[in-house]
């Protein structure tokens, strides 16, 4: 590899670091105080005064577990783009795939802590409603990966299959 896309390549790894540390910090934003304004409120009885009315619920304890995965997921991608401003081309490539991963997995955990609890408040009363909610929800990564997948699945199939490219293969 030539030193003119060498930079090239450390010049876009510095532009995408900096969307992706944006983006991880809103999510952690998001999350953060998702648990704090946990879904049903908390109590005031005196026996169990502030703890969450829904906390028996496996849909509130599932929006937990989610919500904290999203959280310690995006704190983790933004940490790695504080750190990851070294020269080694090899460790920019691996850093990017790793944080877009781990980005996916904090736009999944964060997706599902939505609809877990909003299923947690509206499955005693509108049961249909919470179940919609849980379906669309469910169908939006794949939604979004599709048509992040789409302009290059366009290209290939206009292509055709005998077409082959490591650059289309990276996408």
């Amino acid at each position: 590899m030539t030193e003119a896309s060498r930079k090239d390549a450390k010049s876009l790894t510095q532009t995408y670091t900096s969307n992706t540390s944006l983006v991880a910090i809103l999510i952690a934003t998001i999350t953060f105080a998702a648990a704090f304004t946990l879904p049903g409120g908390s109590t005031n009885d005196v026996e169990s005064e502030g703890l969450p009315v829904m906390s028996k619920k496996i849909a509130f304890q599932a929006f937990l577990i989610f919500d904290t995965l999203a959280m310690c997921s995006s704190f983790a991608v933004a940490f790695i783009c504080i750190i990851a401003r070294w020269e080694d081309y090899e460790f920019l490539i691996y850093y990017r795939s790793f944080t877009k991963k781990l980005m996916w997995f904090a736009y999944v955990a964060t997706t599902t802590a939505f609809s877990t609890g909003l299923y947690t408040v509206l499955a005693s009363r509108i049961h249909w409603l919470a179940v919609a909610i849980c379906v669309l929800v469910a169908l939006l990564p794949i939604i979004t990966w599709l048509l992040g997948k789409w302009p290059v699945l366009k290209l290939r199939i206009r292509l055709g299959k005998s077409f082959r490219s490591d650059l289309l293969d990276m996408v």
